[in-house]
């Protein structure tokens, strides 16, 4: 049996829609279930979700400490499938989902890890600048289209849209509730990337299906450059939390930051707008980075 994973923090209409189109799945060989935890939300999360109760077979669970990946681990006690699928609460699902990646579990035995395919929703168009000289990988958890089907890096595994058997979690494995969306501002993100990578160095192995496809949707807000930009922030403080490498020596990255924040408000306005936007992007990863790499040493962050 396949079980479907997710937590929902006030998610409003994404949520309906993403349930909506859930109705609509083809039930897999040896049928699925679907595990839904309600994070602390103040809305009418929780009623909207067990209000499907006669349309999805839904198990509605209540997590009240904010953090997505405290949710994930409290829904884990209580899946019964032997293959999770988590996704989010703003998605929307092909009716052939679950056949897909029911095919993927059975298809690939050696593999532990799984990431679906996540292509972005737009609800406008965005303009094209924005999407040059950032990584929209990250600002949207979408996939290159060209990406193909086969074996690939655990950093493919996005939280809209990837699985792990659950032998994995019956060996002890947990989400690490430190990292991730916890309704602060400026959390380090990387809640999926962290237990991925830490899974892969276990000896994980991790398998790319493009056939188990969804659509992420990208709300208007989501295109304001200001809001790109604090994900960049959070991004890289994840990076640092996760023990990437970072882009330069630590002491070297808070000077070359500092320097930027003195310069860069007389120097940007002369640069072309797509140097322009490319430049303040990687500003803020490289401020994250540097606040992530405090946060492991017990420093208040210099730049939130």
């Amino acid at each position: 049996m396949l079980t479907v994973i997710f937590s929902s923090h006030n998610g409003g209409e994404d949520l309906k829609g993403m349930l909506d189109s859930m109705t609509r799945l083809k039930p897999p060989p040896g049928g699925w279930e679907l595990v839904a935890v309600d994070n602390a939300s103040s809305d009418g999360t929780a009623a909207l979700l067990r209000s499907y109760a006669d349309r999805l077979p839904i198990t509605v669970l209540d997590e009240p400490a904010k953090g997505k990946n405290r949710a994930l681990n409290r829904a884990l006690g209580a899946a019964r499938g032997d293959f999770y699928i988590f996704t989010d609460d703003d998605v929307l699902v092909p009716d052939d989902w679950l056949i897909a990646w029911h095919y993927a579990a059975t298809a690939h035995p050696d593999y532990n890890l799984f990431a679906g395919r996540t292509s972005a929703h737009f609800l406008r168009k965005p303009d094209e600048w924005l999407l040059q000289g950032i990584d929209v990988s990250v600002v949207y958890a979408t996939h290159n289209a060209n990406l193909p089907e086969g074996p690939c890096g655990a950093d493919c595994m996005f939280g809209t849209n990837m699985a792990i058997r659950a032998s994995v979690f019956e060996s002890g494995a947990r989400f690490d509730a430190t990292i991730g969306p916890d309704d602060t501002p400026h959390y380090a993100m990387g809640s999926d990337t962290e237990v991925a990578l830490r899974l892969e160095r276990e000896g994980h192995k991790c398998w790319f299906s493009s056939g188990a496809e969804l659509k992420h949707v990208v709300p208007l807000e989501y295109l304001d450059p200001a809001w790109i930009l604090r994900r960049g922030y959070r991004w890289g403080r994840g990076l640092a939390r996760m023990g990437i490498a970072p882009p330069c020596p630590p002491d070297l990255l808070a000077r070359k930051n500092l320097l930027k924040w003195a310069l860069y408000p007389a120097m940007l306005p002369f640069l072309a707008a797509q140097e322009r936007w490319g430049r303040q992007w990687r500003c803020m990863v490289d401020r994250g980075y540097e606040d992530g790499t405090r946060d492991l040493g017990g420093k208040k962050p210099r730049w939130n």
